[in-house]
């Protein structure tokens, strides 16, 4: 039996990956140093593109069913106006607190064979020619209580402050940018609130405020303020909280009672290597940056979605050579472009003297069309296209590398994906059968037939006309002219049976 791949951090990018890998039979612990799951997530909206990868799994459902759609998209709070783009239609964002999107993974995971060890850290690791052993220390015992797990890869997700990323030493650069705040709900009357303590903005003083619903008389307050350094570690009161929200809107909020709140410090960086031998960097512990927005969830969970599969091919024996180094080379340049995107985001909000004027021109700008669908795609993270080169050229094909609309639901089972027009059916799915273990076939009339599809807006070709092959995470990799298909399939899903 394949020894599993240990994956550290139970959080959206943990659970994620283990979803991908169990989609693929391959076996998984994930080790999570807290003793139960934390129900007051400060997450509290999740982007289009979280959405797409979710309704390619089948989990968007469940998850619209508990949140309400986002009423927009923004950079820098600068508002954009998504409802603008043309194109098939993209899936919405939602309001949904980030705990239930972690128990909707958690219990995906679960029941597909993942074991979760809770209240355990590591303290160690040693990698070998076969595998990774790590030392686990119970959160609750002393070191005598150690133990040894084995696994045949590592992938931390064990957040900005990463364990695993230390001990394998990797560098974390990044920019001076260290942003703080306090997030936390509070009970209060909706008819009681004025219209500042509703939506999210930037304020004239100098910060962020947001607040909305986050359940029956209660709201989900975030407040930033750039004029106050890093807060206290210490807990946060009522009257603390108060203090932060009538500097930033000018008015007190009236609060019934605290739920519970805490201080955050936002820190900012790119791992130097996403890999280093067989141990893998995922979310938060490969790149950290301010959450504004969603972006950088969505980058998180494509993390895992573009690992899963490689992480699984290395693992059945039919990964083509080189593939599990295609994670870093694809996911580091993205995880740079996240972060500088937010990098230029703050940028716009501090100091608010110097910053009135991009924010203004911004906002003109983005009435135009095109400045408005670049910005929309790049906060919403709906942009992802990986240099993808024809028959091995030196030079990426531009019809390759995105997401295809309308393909989620044909890609449930974490398979490749070979859409095929009707008429060209026979010939290709003949040149296709020797993967036919790896990849599925399917005509433009069969997949027109299947269930109801939100993908997101990408260029790429359209199923009716020409052929299309998808990797098991949605990337077009081959269409027709681009190569030969025989050759794009020893590619990315090596040889034939």
């Amino acid at each position: 039996m394949t020894e599993p791949v240990i994956v550290v951090g139970a959080g959206p990018t943990g659970l994620m990956l283990a979803c991908e890998l169990r989609l693929a039979g391959v076996p998984v612990v994930i080790v999570e140093r807290n003793a139960v799951p934390d129900p007051h997530s400060p997450g509290q909206a999740v982007n289009s593109a979280v959405m797409d990868l979710l309704d390619q799994r089948g989990l968007a459902g469940e998850l619209r069913a508990s949140g309400r759609p986002l009423p927009g998209a923004h950079f820098s709070l600068v508002w954009l106006e998504p409802e603008r783009l043309t194109g098939p239609p993209r899936p919405r964002g939602l309001l949904v607190a980030q705990s239930r999107l972690e128990a909707l993974l958690e219990r995906r995971a679960v029941e597909s064979g993942a074991r979760i060890l809770r209240g355990r850290e590591v303290v160690d690791l040693r990698q070998s020619a076969d595998g990774v052993t790590v030392r686990l220390r119970a959160t609750d015992r002393e070191p005598a209580g150690d133990e040894l797990l084995h696994g045949s890869y590592l992938v931390a997700a064990d957040g900005t402050r990463s364990t695993v990323r230390r001990l394998a030493g990797i560098g974390f650069p990044g920019s001076d940018w260290t942003v703080s705040g306090t997030v936390g709900d509070v009970e209060a009357g909706f008819a009681d609130l004025a219209a500042d303590h509703l939506g999210a903005f930037h304020t004239s003083s100098g910060g962020v405020y947001s607040g909305s619903p986050a359940g029956p008389d209660v709201l989900r307050v975030i407040t930033v303020r750039f004029d106050g350094g890093t807060p206290d570690a210490g807990p946060v009161a009522l009257d603390d909280l108060q203090q932060d929200v009538r500097a930033l809107t000018g008015r007190p909020l009236p609060a019934r009672r605290l739920v519970w709140a805490k201080r955050f410090t936002s820190v900012n960086g790119n791992a130097e290597g996403y890999r280093a031998g067989r141990v893998f960097l995922a979310g938060d512990a490969a790149h950290s940056f301010f959450p504004l927005g969603g972006l950088r969830l969505s980058t998180c969970l494509q993390d895992a979605v573009n690992l899963g599969w490689k992480l699984a091919a290395e693992l059945a024996g039919w990964a083509p050579p080189g593939l599990l180094d295609t994670y870093h080379a694809e996911r580091h340049p993205e995880g740079e472009r996240a972060r500088l995107a937010l990098d230029a985001q703050l940028a716009m909000m501090d100091p608010p003297g110097r910053s009135a004027g991009i924010r203004s021109l911004i906002t003109r700008l983005a009435r135009y069309d095109d400045v408005n669908r670049h910005l929309v795609d790049l906060v919403t993270g709906a942009d992802v296209r990986y240099p993808v080169a024809a028959d091995g050229g030196s030079e990426p094909d531009e019809r390759l590398g995105g997401r295809l609309a309308g393909t989620a639901p044909l890609l449930r089972g974490g398979r490749g994906l070979l859409l095929v027009p009707d008429e060209a059916a026979a010939a290709l799915a003949d040149t296709a059968a020797g993967w036919a273990d790896r990849v599925d076939t399917v005509t433009a009339s069969a997949a027109a037939d299947g269930p109801a599809a939100h993908g997101p807006a990408a260029e790429g070709p359209a199923a009716e006309a020409t052929p299309v092959l998808l990797r098991p995470d949605g990337h077009v990799v081959w269409t027709e002219g681009a190569g030969t298909l025989e050759a794009a399939l020893k590619t990315w899903f090596g040889a034939p049976r």
